[in-house]
């Protein structure tokens, strides 16, 4: 029986290895003899134990089966720490951001460079992407400059640009792009990308067409497209709700008032009550900061965690304040409601809280 029940953990194992990404502990050079050996290339994992991102990399993607199986079966997959063991092989290789991922072939020629997290699906097309002949730099400049216009190049060729941080260069290829489709095809599902990926303020042409044709698209795309909008809504409206708008002298009652009635129109307060937002912004514009506060106080529970959040961080932008009473008023409003933050949010909380109190203790 002892025998059968330690076969069977054997055999459990071995499923449990198959279905992730299987990093072998054995050094550079051991990686690249594997590799000649099995007709693969190295593929590694640059990491630090402070980055976040790697963590995350490592907890939730590198696990997943379908990760698993597209790595195991072309790379022998290595994983080092950068500022230990791997800090030379990090140096050859100029890796200084983390996580960062390389693809060597056998003659530990560098073949791919991804820097940054990602879910899996994502990755997985980054990988195959940066590896594929047709889609490497030199050959997509090739085919956009011969005039070749396919959703697939134009989404590739402009995120080589954006992952560079050269935002003018990918976002006119895109909005190229978008200007020379009929309304038909920017309504096709291939050309969604467009949108749910490259749209990242209402006040865009994507974003207007989005909108306007919000009903017509694809049901594959649709909820894509709704959270999308949902999304766009909220951010805009943020920037009056964190105060940045009254801050930076471009708040205009008309534009509030035009944004608040699509949000309206747009049904969007059925899926996330927005009228604690519009309270608080409304709130701020007309009165002094003592009422503000205590609107604060009484809407800070019908918000949702991320604007709770959001209220706390930028308390100080919505409330500029040198008198006692009203910095320790903003104090006590935080210290009561720094158990129910996030946990991200509560070291910003803390900053603004240090903010507050230094001035407290100025005599």
């Amino acid at each position: 029986m002892k025998k059968l029940i330690l076969t069977f953990m054997c055999c459990a194992t071995g499923l449990i290895t198959v279905a992730q990404t299987n990093f072998r502990h054995i050094s550079f050079d051991e990686a690249i003899a594997a590799a000649k050996q099995e007709n693969k290339m190295v593929f590694i994992d640059f990491y630090t134990d402070w980055c976040g991102p790697c963590k995350m990399m490592a907890k939730e993607v590198f696990p997943q089966k379908k990760v698993g199986d597209y790595f195991n079966e072309k790379f022998v997959c290595v994983k080092f720490n950068a500022e230990k063991e791997g800090k030379e092989l990090a140096a050859r290789y100029q890796v200084k951001a983390y996580p960062t991922f390389i693809v060597l072939n056998t003659k530990e020629e560098l073949q791919l460079d991804i820097k940054g997290a990602a879910n899996a699906d994502d990755f997985i097309a980054k990988v195959d992407a940066g590896l594929d002949p047709e889609q490497s730099p030199a050959r997509m400049e090739a085919r956009y400059n011969s005039g070749e216009r396919t959703p697939e190049l134009i989404n590739r060729y402009a995120l080589s640009y954006l992952e560079q941080g050269k935002e003018t260069e990918g976002f006119k290829i895109l909005d190229d792009y978008f200007a020379s489709l009929t309304d038909a095809q920017r309504l096709s599902t291939p050309n969604a990308f467009l949108f749910t990926r490259y749209t990242i303020d209402l006040d865009n042409p994507k974003a207007k067409f989005m909108v306007a044709h919000r009903n017509e698209f694809d049901p594959s795309v649709s909820a894509a497209i709704a959270d999308k909008i949902a999304r766009l809504y909220h951010s805009k409206l943020v920037s009056y709700f964190s105060g940045y708008m009254l801050r930076e002298n471009k708040y205009k009652e008309e534009e509030y008032k035009t944004l608040k009635k699509e949000i309206q129109d747009l049904d969007l307060d059925k899926n996330y009550e927005y009228a604690p937002m519009f309270n608080l912004i409304e709130c701020r514009v007309k009165n002094d900061d003592a009422t503000f506060l205590s609107m604060c106080a009484k809407e800070f529970n019908t918000l949702n965690s991320t604007d709770r959040d959001l209220l706390i961080m930028n308390l100080t932008r919505l409330i500029n304040a040198e008198d006692k009473a009203t910095l320790k008023a903003m104090s006590e409003f935080i210290r009561e409601r720094l158990s129910i933050l996030n946990p991200n949010a509560i070291s910003l909380a803390g900053r603004t809280l240090d903010s507050i109190e230094s001035k407290l203790k100025e005599k």
